[in-house]
């Protein structure tokens, strides 16, 4: 009567251990929130340490409980279980991969000069915008755990997503590698701060920032009120005239 009783005791603990996991995750959600400037939501920070710790703390019980020979009654339900946690946890590892590059890339490609300059880029980048977009609006409007965790093609989805912007980040690298070579300065310059004067070829003014990088002893330019470039400036406050009045618009949007 005690090995049953024991056996029986160490069944039911290892029952109400699966219970009480699929309970937490009734509770979980994949919260979304807006950001400034964006089109489509991301997932809230919060949200995902929480699910993150959730997961990390259930695939850990889920394994451990696996190995228990009072268990084995239920093995079928353990790795039903386990399977969901381990597509779980890859998926948001992509998932947060696909959202930092989105996030990254969404601000060049929403301008029409990158664009122009990078058609095939922007036209791929588009097309996971969508996808993206779509997949948002689905989590905002259901953001349970266990519903998202059950749709049949996030993973497939997010793993589309992630190759995409592999091959726009490939090419978007070349496109910067090409605009170094022309004009070697640039190389002082990091990615992000390149593509922010490259996405806005039509306002001089964002070149002002940056000039102390590529010109040593350059703090900023003079314009008047038509952009027109009339003097440098150095840190200091020494101004030298240009010879003539520079026009950067006489090239056409070439920074």
């Amino acid at each position: 009567m005690e090995d049953i009783s024991d056996t029986a005791s160490k069944e039911y603990t290892n029952s109400n251990t699966m219970a009480r996991m699929k309970e937490d995750w009734k509770e979980l959600e994949f919260t979304t929130v807006e950001m400034d400037g964006k089109s489509s939501p991301i997932l809230a920070g919060e949200a995902v340490e929480v699910l993150q710790q959730a997961l990390d703390d259930h695939i850990i019980k889920t394994q451990t409980m696996k190995g228990s020979p009072f268990a084995k009654f239920m093995l079928p339900e353990i790795d039903a279980w386990e399977k969901v946690l381990m597509t779980t946890s890859d998926n948001l590892d992509v998932w947060l991969q696909v959202q930092q590059v989105w996030m990254a890339l969404e601000p060049v490609f929403s301008s029409e000069d990158i664009i122009q300059q990078m058609p095939k880029e922007g036209r791929i980048f588009r097309q996971v915008d969508k996808m993206w977009e779509k997949l948002m609006g689905r989590i905002k409007a259901n953001p349970a755990a266990l519903a998202v965790v059950a749709i049949d093609d996030l993973g497939t989805t997010l793993r589309s997503c992630d190759a995409k912007l592999g091959e726009v980040q490939k090419g978007l690298s070349e496109y910067l590698a090409e605009k170094r070579k022309a004009f070697p300065r640039f190389y002082f310059l990091s990615d992000d701060e390149l593509l922010e004067i490259l996405s806005e070829t039509k306002d001089p003014l964002r070149v002002q920032p940056h000039l102390r990088k590529c010109f040593e002893g350059v703090h900023r330019l003079e314009f008047d009120e038509e952009k027109k470039i009339l003097a440098m400036q150095s840190v200091e406050g020494e101004r030298v005239a240009m010879e003539r009045t520079i026009d950067p618009m006489a090239a056409k949007g070439l920074v």
